[in-house]
């Protein structure tokens, strides 16, 4: 995934470093470098800066180990947890649409994805292998200068 994910974002010979671990690590990360005393699903933490989204300044000397785009941690069991929290809110949702809950109008329990940012659109994934997948290509586009925090670009 990470070569087909580099070559994309067209840095193809830029290494990664992927880190896989547990919540314990990542949520003393998280805390660390974002204050958040809470696991998570990835960290992404860019080695070079960018010019804009998706362009990054060149490494400052023209040698390999300078040809790395960061490194990014995930925490499966996190991601686990997460895919099977997901799959109960979903079946809850089913069940609320087909005891006709929402048909008042309220479809707040089916819009809750939205609240979550990028992590709604993988929250109808359930598959872990898979869901890390997609993580894989939320971090990279991380690493290359995207932020879905300040970023409008980020969502396109």
């Amino acid at each position: 995934s990470i070569r087909i994910i580099r070559d994309i974002i067209n840095y193809p010979t830029y290494d990664v470093v992927l880190i896989i671990t547990g919540d314990e690590e990542l949520r003393e990360m998280n805390h660390d470098m974002r204050g958040i005393d809470a696991p998570t699903d990835i960290l992404s933490f860019q080695n070079l800066e960018a010019i804009e989204a998706g362009e990054l300044f060149p490494p400052e000397f023209d040698i390999e180990d300078y040809y790395n785009l960061g490194d990014m941690m995930i925490s499966v069991p996190y991601v686990m947890r997460r895919c099977e929290e997901d799959m109960k809110d979903a079946v809850t949702s089913l069940e609320a649409i087909n005891d006709n809950k929402t048909h008042n109008g309220d479809s707040s329990n089916l819009d809750d994805h939205n609240e979550r940012g990028i992590s709604g659109a993988m929250s109808t994934e359930f598959d872990p292998e898979k869901r890390i997948h997609m993580l894989l290509v939320h971090g990279m586009l991380h690493l290359v200068g995207y932020d879905h925090i300040d970023d409008d670009d980020y969502e396109e």
